[in-house]
């Protein structure tokens, strides 16, 4: 069996083969943007089918994960460094192959700076867990450290193995807690259940050599949600947020917030802060990204599926107000499947005027995918107007699972993102946008 297509084949089979059912319905023409999409690199066998967001360093040197490639086929990380005065070409580095073994394959979430110049991430699999599904290993949580004085390489060292009971599968990136040190996060499988789990992984203390992983919540995969995709993200009072693909009232998913022991207690607890109904209520299905907040509390996100056309959403979730004990959610637009885009998978970004920036898996003109800016309605209105600021085309790029990384540069703000098909290879892009609207 091809070990390519045997490894993604639990992680990309729900998302791929919709995209190729609802091809025929969405080969419409695209908007007109002013926005400019740039490809600056086509990935190669080196790292390729990226599928988590890109982060960047002081220096504007963006850093990302392959799943695939690498010397050994199991997955890369990289980094692109922006052309030198007078050039024109990125120039990739590799800064670790995963071996496919203790140290992990399948890289699939994105990096965690660790604010000393190294990065903290997972491997959906690999290391020594009695997980088998063809590839070996329940997947790793892993530190990457750069090169010493008078060295060259990055140092890969795993500080977590999962065994299965105690989580499986982690596919998006860690949440830091700069105060403490610890690393939060979820993976997909694993648990009490089998049906996902949110974990931390706490620092080892004073002359000690190990991290230590708990247990935060084991999902049943029943009304309390399951199989959970995206990161969480924290409020200030250390509860955590997030989504589960499946579970909840129907199956179709569900935003949960875990909230910190109090006084005197061990365990964590997990509300249902709401459970989608998908189609035919119009309010989205199977949420497999993270959660973001703005000013006010609110938290927004994307489902792949759900809304009255089944092409998937963009939501905002509502705390309570004055005596009310229910969160209210809200689809503030829903995908038509053709030129506005399909298939919502990726993390959302929101700049300083309430703008939501993100991508889509299908749609557009190719239905290759797009990317796209929500503006939030103006004095006397309600609607949020959605922009499509690119139309993928396969040759720019294939297939958005990862969202946009703002940075400015200049007097501007230049939106960088990843495909995980497409380009000059087939396997994938790095690319840009420019006059995008993005304010910061």
């Amino acid at each position: 069996m091809n070990a390519r297509r045997t490894k993604t084949t639990e992680r990309r089979q729900w998302r791929v083969l919709i995209a190729a059912i609802v091809a025929s319905a969405l080969l419409l023409a695209a908007h007109p943007s002013q926005a400019k999409e740039t490809v600056i690199y086509n990935l190669t066998t080196s790292a390729d089918s990226p599928e988590s967001v890109l982060v960047a360093d002081s220096s504007g040197v963006l850093y990302g994960t392959g799943a695939n490639g690498g010397s050994a086929n199991d997955g890369a990380v990289f980094s692109l460094t922006p052309p030198s005065k007078g050039q024109t070409n990125w120039t990739e580095t590799i800064l670790y192959n995963f071996q496919g073994g203790s140290d992990g394959n399948f890289p699939t979430a994105a990096l965690t700076p660790d604010g000393s110049g190294g990065y903290f991430s997972t491997t959906a699999y690999g290391g020594d867990g009695p997980c088998t599904n063809f590839v070996p290993g329940c997947g790793t949580v892993f530190h990457l450290t750069p090169p010493g004085q008078g060295q060259t390489n990055w140092t890969e060292t795993v500080l977590y193995r999962f065994q299965g009971t105690d989580g499986a599968h982690p596919f998006d990136r860690l949440m830091l807690d700069r105060a403490t040190g610890v690393l939060y996060g979820t993976t997909y499988l694993g648990g009490a259940s089998n049906a996902g789990t949110v974990f931390a992984l706490t620092p080892p203390s004073e002359g000690q050599t190990n991290w230590t992983e708990s247990v935060l919540y084991s999902f049943t995969g029943a009304a309390d949600g399951g199989f959970p995709f995206g990161y969480v993200i924290a409020d200030a009072t250390g509860t955590l947020y997030g989504t589960t693909s499946a579970g909840g009232f129907t199956g179709n998913g569900t935003v949960f917030k875990l909230t910190p022991p109090s006084g005197g207690e061990t365990n964590w607890t997990e509300t249902v802060l709401y459970s989608f109904l998908d189609w035919g209520f119009g309010d989205g299905a199977s949420p497999s990204a993270g959660l973001i907040f703005d000013a006010s509390g609110n938290l927004y996100g994307s489902t792949v599926a759900g809304s009255l056309r089944d092409y998937g959403t963009i939501f905002e979730l509502s705390p309570p107000s004055g005596g009310e004990t229910n969160w209210t959610e809200k689809v503030i637009y829903a995908f038509g499947g053709g030129k506005d885009g399909a298939l919502a998978t990726s993390d959302l970004i929101m700049d300083a005027n309430g703008a939501i920036y993100g991508t889509t898996a299908a749609g557009g003109s190719s239905n290759d995918g797009t990317a796209f800016r929500l503006k939030p309605p103006g004095e006397g209105q309600t609607a949020w107007t959605e922009k499509l600021l690119v139309s993928f085309n396969g040759a720019d790029g294939s297939y958005q699972f990862s969202g946009l990384l703002p940075l400015k540069i200049g007097k501007q703000v230049v939106l960088f993102g990843n495909t995980f098909l497409g380009g000059s290879s087939g396997l994938g892009v790095v690319y840009e946008i420019t006059n995008s609207g993005f304010v910061p």
